[in-house]
């Protein structure tokens, strides 16, 4: 690979270092991993990635440690292989951490970029477990000694039902992406990792201060949502840690598809809710929200037992 220079990101408690080989490989992991933006207090655990391009192609694997939307990811020993239907692939030494990607030299299949994004994914996942911590895709708010866990499946209501609170004076971790982790005294810890918001511009009906939204560039291809940093509209709402008290699942599955709230039994319920949900369905509910190999060695620690239910 020509290039030698690395650019840093902080993504957690984990530090970035990336070689791209092109302007447009480096441009699109700087989209990547710019978004985490929440700092966290070093030392933090450093992990190398070399990018660049590739004339041989490879077949894609089976996917027998993990199947991610198009990302299938074998393991060998310790060293996981990671293979995209575009070509685009990514090698781990766990023992140096580093990975390795390749893309096809000039393609032109339209989802090599985004394979590239799911290859960052499974970088980050897995420095985040080694460290420690299992990632959530889920929102968090906090106010006193409240701390509600929002779950929910894409687009099932978590960035709206987190600024509606925020809106009344709660503070958020994040609207999508959080660590989770037991502490050293035995209680879940919840930490943010990216304090931007992803708005539909049609927000601005329920939220006016929001202002227009579409005056913003979409932030994918995929989507009309915006990227939004919540303390440009609400000063004072983002907090980065706290401990999970009340877990809030958010289900569209009704037969009239209205949104329904179910919660842990907490004694202090600020939101006045019914239907308990057992530690069973806790547990089903959080490992809905991550990524869990097939490799049981991998899988099996991600929720231990002891983990007390909030």
């Amino acid at each position: 690979m020509s290039s030698t220079q690395h650019d840093r990101y902080k993504c957690g408690p984990l530090e970035i270092l990336v070689a791209a080989e092109t302007e447009t490989l480096r441009r699109k992991i700087a989209d990547t991993l710019d978004l985490y933006n929440v700092e966290w207090t070093e030392p933090l655990t450093q992990w190398q990635i070399d990018i660049g391009e590739s004339d041989n192609a490879i077949q894609i694997g089976p996917g027998e440690y993990l199947q991610c939307a198009r990302m299938h990811v074998e393991i060998s020993g310790d060293q996981l292989l990671a293979t995209c239907p575009s070509g685009a692939q990514a090698a781990c030494d766990p023992h140096t951490r580093r990975w390795t990607m390749l893309v096809p030299r000039a393609s032109n299949d339209p989802w090599v970029l985004t394979d590239i994004e799911s290859l960052l994914s499974l970088v980050l996942t897995e420095g985040w477990r080694e460290a420690g911590w299992v990632p959530l895709h889920a929102a968090a708010v906090v106010r006193n000694d409240t701390c509600a866990l929002i779950c929910a499946e894409s687009g099932g209501g978590k960035t709206s039902l987190t600024a509606a609170l925020v809106r009344q004076g709660w503070q958020t971790l994040g609207d999508d992406k959080l660590l989770l982790r037991i502490g050293a005294d035995g209680a879940p810890e919840l930490r943010g990792l990216v304090h931007t918001f992803n708005l539909h511009p049609r927000t601005r009906s329920w939220f006016p201060e929001v202002g227009d939204l579409e005056r913003l560039p979409a932030y994918s291809d995929w989507t009309e949502k915006r990227k939004v940093h919540p303390e440009t509209i609400w000063p004072g709402s983002t907090t980065n840690e706290a401990a999970p008290s009340v877990l809030l699942h958010l289900s569209t599955g009704t037969p009239n598809r209205k949104t329904t709230l179910t919660r842990i039994d907490c004694p202090s319920d600020p939101f006045h809710l019914s239907d308990p949900l057992s530690p069973a369905s806790v547990l089903s509910i959080l490992l809905h929200r991550t990524v869990v190999p097939s490799h049981a060695p991998t899988a099996r620690p991600t929720f231990p037992a002891s983990l007390p239910v909030p």
